[in-house]
């Protein structure tokens, strides 16, 4: 029956014979097949081409204690056909259900019908218990393979919150963790949705495989930190001393890669890569905490075997065309080296930036500062506007970060907002200093923002929209939004500004990381030291993924303080104003009719950095209520309003 009968039979026959003990490797070794659709060598699976694997895989065999395995690897290491040989094992000897996630339902669909099916139809043991895609009981589909003794293992998508819901799960494949979203259809971290499947099974087994991305965003890293940290060591031809291959090591003349090389830690003698096949086959895994439960794996690239991709010299050149590139070396560390990418932009944390608060109140304006800008972003239950203010040589001030409270879309709001926002503010010179120009995130109630922006255009309040992707304008040209029946434009009708949110996010980081190197009279960003902690939470709260090429929201982190900080600084780049493009001169003329004083006595300022303005609070409004604005008290320098309305060239 199990040779000529039906599928059928064959797979009751498989069903009701007991199994030996048998690890993963194993069972690859004896039943799996590659294919030259996705192998450079194709034939018989053979555990010893990459020795370094057969633990990892022997951790996910049933008798195996491990309920969870972590690799964190390079690229070209056979971490994905670990997983495939995971899957047929699991379906061939220890049935069970299953899921295998993806980072996207796309991916999981490809994967299935490239990786998965080629698996199967290349392995006569699968062949057999698995039902062919054209068969009549519907059991082998893209996302749902069924198998004997109650198996069945579902594909799904990071992306996706129904394929992570619903049934029990005994396996769970998660691969490339770190390119899941960071949440799913706001129902929470697809790893943990997927890993909550898992609970009512005692003798569980979860493997996580991923590259790393960077170290606060890396789902991969954080695991790989709580397990027991194995590394795999290779013996040394020359000295026998044990170690694990690390970049550091690998060496090369100047300017000459093509004679790579790898350095003995013991005893410096340099290794020829000839020599590694030997090295790999007497490695051993050593873990850095044994005592822990989670098992984890991290191996890179130099360990790739012979022929079967990239080698040290490979390797070398590569370096040498991408160290100068950071978005590049980002990628080269992820992928080759299996690391982390650290820089300086991505350490940034809210705690730091609060200990940079200076000694000057929000709503007053610092000596230095010589015009204002703001952006609003618009809410379900509120409106949040940053006003951000202007020096030269780059410095720039938080001047004020407040919300109204209220409904978007009754007038009330947008009338308070319409008073904030025409209020100015007296500088220590008695100069009247009104906002420049404003740039409102059209992204929520589209229409009440047109209505709002069209009808204050003379006072150079536009609409804006944030874009993904790197651009070199900050602020692109405008885009009519609002057209008559034939499809001409109203000449007067509303306009957006497209904000390139990626650059500007890391134009601010990168002074903010720069900063840091610098004392508090130089640095570029100032902040009130009456800024709350949730304000320096929500300016860190994104953080650069390589991979994607774009800024990610940290877990429960707003980030409204970012948007408005962005939307106010890409809309100081309008025609109106320019900023980018001022000359010392124009920075000189705007300095005389803003700090007439200053300009008068230079040397009262000579070498000293922009100081904090003391200014009484009871002069000012309290941050809560700012658009109830008082005047300037008795003794205060009397206000001049020299302001130079923007349809007059601004200052210029």
């Amino acid at each position: 029956m199990a040779d000529g009968g039906s599928f059928v039979g064959r797979v009751f026959a498989t069903a009701v014979r007991p199994n030996d003990p048998i690890t993963v490797s194993a069972w690859a070794d004896k039943h799996r097949r590659l294919t030259a659709k996705g192998a450079s060598e194709p034939g018989p699976w053979r555990t010893s081409r990459v020795p370094f694997l057969r633990e990892i895989m022997d951790c996910l065999s049933s008798q195996h204690i491990a309920k969870e395995v972590i690799f964190v690897k390079s690229t070209q290491v056979g971490g994905t056909e670990v997983g495939l040989n995971w899957i047929g094992y699991v379906m061939d000897h220890a049935p069970g259900p299953m899921l295998a996630v993806l980072p996207t339902v796309e991916v999981g669909m490809r994967w299935s019908k490239q990786r998965l099916a080629s698996m199967i139809g290349a392995s006569e043991r699968l062949s057999r218990i698995i039902a062919p895609s054209n068969s009549r009981d519907g059991g082998n589909t893209t996302s749902m393979k069924e198998f004997a003794g109650d198996g069945m293992l579902i594909i799904g998508g990071a992306n996706s919150a129904a394929s992570l819901s619903s049934m029990p799960i005994k396996y769970l494949l998660l691969d490339e963790v770190d390119r899941f979203p960071i949440e799913v259809e706001d129902e929470g971290d697809p790893v943990d949705l997927a890993e909550a499947r898992t609970t009512t099974f005692p003798r569980r087994k979860i493997f996580k495989i991923s590259s790393p991305t960077i170290e606060s965003l890396s789902r991969i890293n954080k695991d790989w930190k709580k397990s027991d940290q194995r590394r795999y060591h290779v013996p040394c031809p020359h000295c026998n001393a044990m170690q694990p291959l690390i970049w550091d090591n690998l060496t090369w003349p100047e300017d000459a890669p093509d004679k790579a090389a790898y350095r003995c830690v013991d005893c410096t003698a340099l290794i020829e890569e000839h020599q590694k096949t030997w090295m790999l086959e007497n490695g051993a895994w050593v873990a850095g905490h044994p005592d822990r439960e989670v098992a984890g794996f991290h191996i890179n690239a130099l360990y790739t075997p012979i022929g079967l991709g990239k080698t040290w010299v490979d390797h070398a050149k590569r370096y040498l065309e991408v160290k100068s590139d950071p978005i590049r070396l980002k990628v080269f560390t992820n992928t080759v080296l299996g690391e982390c990418f650290e820089d300086e932009t991505e350490k940034l944390d809210w705690q730091e930036l609060k200990e940079r608060a200076e000694p000057y109140a929000l709503r007053t304006i610092p000596v230095g500062c010589l015009f204002l800008t703001a952006g609003v972003d618009v809410q379900k239950d509120r409106v949040e506007i940053f006003i951000r203010g202007f020096g030269e040589g780059g410095q720039r001030w938080v001047i004020d970060w407040h919300y109204i409270q209220g409904d978007p879309t009754r007038d009330e709001i947008w009338q308070t907002l319409d008073e904030y926002l025409a209020k100015s503010l007296t500088n220590s010179f008695g100069i009247s200093m009104r906002l420049a120009a404003v740039g409102v995130d059209s992204g929520y109630l589209t229409q009440d923002v047109y209505n709002f922006c069209r009808a204050r255009r003379h006072r150079n309040i536009y609409a804006v929209k944030g874009a993904h992707g790197f651009t070199q304008q900050l602020l692109k040209r405008p885009t009519k939004q609002e057209f008559k029946r034939n499809g001409s434009s109203i000449k007067a009708g509303a306009e957006v500004y497209q904000v390139s949110s990626t650059t500007a996010k890391q134009h601010l980081y990168a002074r903010l990381a720069s900063d840091r190197k610098q004392p508090p009279q130089h640095r570029l960003e100032h902040f009130s030291h009456e800024l709350p902690e949730d304000f320096y939470m929500q300016l860190t709260a994104e953080v650069f993924d390589p991979n994607k090429r774009l800024y990610i929201k940290l877990k429960d982190r707003r980030n409204e303080a970012l948007d408005t900080s962005n939307y106010a600084e890409a809309i100081a780049h309008h025609p109106v104003v320019r900023v980018h493009a001022m000359r010392e001169a124009d920075w000189k003329k705007l300095r005389d009719v803003m700090e007439p004083q200053r300009a008068a006595q230079p040397d009262l300022f000579s070498g000293a950095a922009p100081s904090a303005v003391d200014v009484s609070r009871e002069t000012m409004p309290p941050h809560d209520a700012p658009q109830d604005v008082a005047a300037p008290s008795a003794n205060a320098p009397r206000s001049r309003d020299t302001w130079i309305q923007p349809n007059k060239n601004w200052i210029r």
